[in-house]
């Protein structure tokens, strides 16, 4: 069986070894499987940023208010400590 693909910045077993060797690394995607609804909703609008999405189509593709993308993006700018999505892809993507 062909391995599932894997979010760019996504956590496995090397990465997070690696990523633990610097701590200044911002790990985003800790565990394989998110805690509770609103992890897994924030690791889904983070793929669609990654890829390019705006907020408006991020919002018809997961069936949520354009509202709730921004209030799931706010969260995650403040975790990662950026302020724009240039900035949230570039960590995630360790540019």
């Amino acid at each position: 069986m062909p391995s599932r693909p894997r979010l760019p910045g996504a956590a496995t077993p090397d990465r997070r070894a690696a990523d633990a060797a610097r701590p200044g690394r911002l790990l985003l995607f800790r565990h394989d499987r998110p805690r509770n609804v609103a992890d897994h909703r924030r690791c889904d609008v983070l793929a669609r940023v990654v890829a390019g999405l705006p907020s408006r189509a991020i919002a018809m593709e997961l069936h949520i208010t354009t509202a709730t993308v921004q209030d799931h993006l706010k969260s995650v700018f403040a975790k990662a400590g950026v302020r724009s999505r240039r900035e949230l892809v570039a960590t995630i993507l360790d540019l």
